[in-house]
């Protein structure tokens, strides 16, 4: 049963996290963030083995936004092109956590695990999906979303810069088909949040 079990939650887990038409996501470094290999034998699952980077067992994909700088000009990777964008406000950083969070309906790492049950980790540790939070002093939320024709990757980062005062760093990553560019979607969602903390 246990056997039937893992079977499924690793079927599961190959059709969540597979790509559709055999596009697949690549770090800057050339990574591949969605090839899935088996954690028993190592060998691929949705995807040929023959992906630069497509073969290696630990990565940690979240490290990308970590390194983006404020406002820098978009970076191009091999089917998403990246944008960041960022701004202080006159909020309290838990404040501001509440209203983005309701806003973009983002999910705590409680949420996701209470939603995706056994498979969470392994949805926690894909590239578009992430929660971070030390309350008081740090937010950090991202998911996947879709408009229109539109398939983007939405990241929010608030930072405590003093009593009353956040720090937002909103980065976007936009299919390279997408009908809008990346600068656009950015400046979009900076006046959507701004707009949402003013409520």
């Amino acid at each position: 049963m246990k056997l039937i079990n893992l079977g499924l939650a690793l079927g599961l887990i190959g059709v969540l996290a597979g790509c559709a038409g055999g596009e697949h996501i690549y770090t800057n470094d050339g990574r591949c963030l969605t090839c899935i290999n088996n954690p028993l034998t190592g060998k691929p699952i949705n995807h040929d083995g023959s992906a630069p980077g497509s073969t290696i067992e630990s990565r940690n994909p979240a490290s990308i936004a970590e390194t983006a700088q404020a406002d820098e000009p978009a970076k191009k990777s091999s089917s998403y092109i990246e944008q960041t964008t960022t701004f202080s406000v006159p909020i309290d950083v838990d404040v501001a956590f509440v209203k983005v969070k309701k806003e973009y309906r983002y999910y705590t790492e409680q949420e996701i695990r209470q939603e995706w049950g056994i498979v969470a980790d392994d949805k926690l540790n894909q590239f578009d999906t992430a929660y971070g939070a030390s309350p008081s002093a740090y937010y950090h939320m991202r998911a996947p979303r879709e408009h229109g024709n539109g398939r983007y990757v939405i990241d929010h980062k608030i930072e405590k810069q003093a009593t009353d005062k956040s720090q937002i760093t909103i980065t976007v990553w936009v299919r390279e088909d997408s009908p809008i560019t990346p600068a656009e979607v950015a400046s979009s969602l900076a006046l959507r949040t701004k707009a949402a903390l003013t409520r």
